[in-house]
């Protein structure tokens, strides 16, 4: 009866336990969402508790630290004591045990410890679980490893000045936050408008033409090219120093040439646009003893060739959230020697390939885009045609010229030729166009072959592959193109190519055969990370998406982004301090094959900032009709993964024949939209109708 009754007063003694912990529990957790309920406002920017508190944050010097992200930290505090107290206690109960000496009446209160405080301790982890779900649900992670450095505060971004890549930016080289950029490397920048190039440099030559050199084979940068105009306003190109106490001093470099990249606009290929400036610094960067920083400002004065619209700005608030775009590059200490190479071309040698292609020729490293992009024009002796730059060469039987562009896309390590000649349309009613196949009056015939030619750049000795500027193909810095890949300089002939007289080393060439056919069938997702419905998806995650088919390159930056809040909920007022400017991103793509699909896969990975942690930010990546294979096929009929099976998957299922897949067609009564793995709508007002649906109420 005794026992019964100690027994009893031992459970009215865990029983208290239970209660003051559950009540612990119970207090932090409503004082917790008491607290929040009161600063609600805090994951929304726009409410007038946050504004009131960026008001009075400054003059006082208070952190504007996330109110939630506080009481998420005391809480975890006093559960962490909690748990130290527990600890401590088991460890007394085992220096009783251990010191019994075989004192019954003491083993049995060593065993009581034990057991409370392993009791104890379970509720203690029980609570700290419960008490992180509920804080990880409201928006805070307060978890092991996680601390204030790693949350970003309401209305901040990554980078100021980044907003402008992936809007009015489409590449620069080198990369934002690269690091080992050889010192004689070239800087360029490619614009997704024409820009003007007019106020940009210093007419140094004198021949009326902004952004041109006096090629010559003892060409000096300094008196034979315009020069870049230097200034915050316009484009500054500075290393960036620090002292010991963390200030940064900013040192202009001594000079640069500026080269403008002229092409046939798509639109009418009589007038000519600069999307892309290559600039060449007059002195190496960096040192020979240590590792340099560098910044890339492009200013104000920077103003998109518009003259229906006065010639606006390219950097805006309103569009990119600032007025200017700036990135930064660790510059190493050796100087790149190494000559480019050629990995990939499509069509590939010898294939036979529908006419409705591009033709892509894939690099290893990013090529300076000078003299390799444009239209082509008949050679002098009508046997072939000739790149605008004369760099590129390309003669096909029996078919008339191709008209359209190459372009350098892919981070400058792809130049992809898109044509202008329409010749159907796809399934989204849009048009696909055509390379030339026996379209010479009278010919009869089903197929032509192409022959296709790069010449390397013209180098100075046959010791190195320094080249001439702008000689041929070469990397950023200056080295030819090792066309054979044998790491050997060969001497190529100087004239213009006549096929089939300069097919030697280093000069790369492919040849293909294209078919009077057409290839309409549309590519669709494979996998997309991180997959549908991820939550809690680090800042530095990967964004990556595969593709069925083959795509054209230059497509991939259409690839969109909405972000809920907008910038402009999380920051209604920038100059509190926050930042205004959408989530940076670029995409890099390459080929590989993929055996479930048993053929050529594209992976997309968008490089971009980082996704903000800590908030209740939503993403939301979408994939419209102007996304195409190298066919110029559209993704239609809407396919792709389909939701994930668990929502802690940031990996989506694999969509392979049908299987995991989230299918609309044209036989569907929803249309052709698949929203986050469901079917959904019908064209663009159901994809803009799916991303208002995934935003934030």
């Amino acid at each position: 009866m005794l026992q019964w009754i100690n027994k009893k007063s031992e459970n009215k003694k865990i029983a208290k336990i239970i209660e003051a912990s559950l009540f612990l529990v119970i207090f932090l957790f409503v004082f917790f969402v008491f607290d929040t309920a009161l600063a609600q406002s805090v994951a929304d920017p726009n409410s007038n508790l946050q504004q009131g508190m960026q008001v009075i944050q400054e003059p006082l010097g208070l952190p504007n630290t996330d109110i939630r992200l506080i009481i998420g930290n005391i809480i975890k505090t006093a559960l962490s004591l909690l748990g130290i107290i527990a600890v401590i206690i088991i460890i007394y109960g085992g220096f009783l045990w251990m010191t019994s000496g075989g004192n019954e009446t003491q083993i049995e209160k060593a065993k009581k410890v034990l057991v409370n405080a392993i009791i104890g301790l379970i509720i203690i982890l029980s609570a700290y679980a419960i008490v992180f779900f509920v804080m990880r649900l409201l928006g805070v992670d307060v978890g092991p490893g996680n601390n204030n450095d790693n949350v970003n505060e309401p209305g901040t971004q990554n980078f100021i000045g980044s907003g402008s890549l992936g809007q009015i930016i489409r590449d620069h080289y080198p990369t934002r936050d690269q690091t080992g950029v050889p010192r004689n490397t070239k800087i360029a920048v490619t614009f997704n408008k024409p820009i003007l190039v007019n106020n940009l440099v210093v007419d140094t030559n004198n021949d009326g033409i902004f952004g041109d050199c006096n090629i010559n084979d003892a060409m000096n940068w300094e008196t034979d090219c315009d020069a870049l105009v230097m200034g915050d306003n316009f484009i500054n190109i500075s290393a960036v120093t620090k002292d010991d106490s963390g200030a940064e001093t900013v040192t202009p470099i001594d000079g640069a040439a500026l080269i403008a990249s002229y092409v046939p606009s798509m639109n009418d290929p009589n007038v000519l646009e600069v999307y892309t400036i290559v600039i060449r610094p007059y002195n190496y960067l960096g040192s020979e003893l240590e590792d340099v920083t560098y910044r890339v400002r492009l200013g104000s004065e920077i103003r998109l060739n518009d003259s229906l619209n006065s010639n606006p700005p390219a950097f805006t608030v309103k569009i990119v959230g600032n007025t200017f775009y700036e990135w930064r590059f660790i510059c190493g200490t050796e100087l790149d020697l190494t000559p480019p190479t050629v990995v990939d071309v499509f069509p590939v040698q010898d294939a036979r390939e529908v006419k409705n292609t591009t033709i892509q020729i894939t690099f290893n490293e990013a090529v300076d885009p000078i003299g390799i992009q444009g239209g082509f024009t008949l050679s002098a002796d009508g046997s072939h045609y000739v790149l605008q730059g004369n760099n590129v060469f390309l003669k096909n039987e029996n078919s008339t010229i191709p008209l359209g562009r190459f372009d350098l896309v892919n981070n400058y390590r792809t130049l992809e030729f898109t044509s202008t000649i329409a010749c159907g349309v796809n399934a989204c009613g849009k048009p696909v166009y055509c390379l030339p196949v026996c379209d010479v009056n009278g010919v009869n015939c089903k197929e032509a072959n192409y022959d296709v030619l790069l010449r390397a750049g013209r180098t100075f000795s046959n010791s190195s592959f320094e080249a001439i500027p702008f000689s041929g193909v070469m990397d950023m810095s200056g080295n030819a193109l090792d066309g054979n890949s044998d790491k050997k300089v060969d001497t190529a002939p100087l004239t213009d190519p006549v096929f089939p007289t300069q097919k030697v080393p280093d000069n790369f060439f492919w040849n293909f055969t294209l078919l009077d056919e057409l290839d309409l069938t549309s590519p669709y997702v494979l996998q997309i990370v991180p997959g549908p419905e991820s939550n809690y998806v680090p800042g530095n995650r990967e964004w990556n998406m595969d593709f069925s088919k083959r795509m054209r390159l230059g497509s991939i930056y259409g690839i969109g982004l909405d972000e809920s809040p907008t910038p402009a909920e999380r920051c209604p007022d920038p100059t509190k301090g926050c930042s205004a400017e959408p989530l940076w991103r670029v995409p890099t793509a390459w080929v590989s094959l993929d055996d479930d699909i048993k053929g050529e896969k594209t992976t997309v990975r968008m490089n971009h900032g980082l996704f903000l942690e800590g908030l209740r930010q939503i993403y939301i990546p979408y994939i419209n009709s102007s996304i195409e294979d190298v066919h110029y096929n559209c993704l239609y009929p809407g396919q792709g993964p389909n939701d994930n099976t668990d929502n802690t998957k940031d990996l989506s299922a694999k969509c392979v024949a049908g299987t995991n897949c989230c299918i609309n067609n044209t036989d569907s009564e929803t249309g052709d939209f698949c929203c986050n793995g469901q079917e959904e709508g019908i064209g663009e007002e159901a994809s803009e109708s799916c991303r208002d649906n995934l935003k934030l109420p």
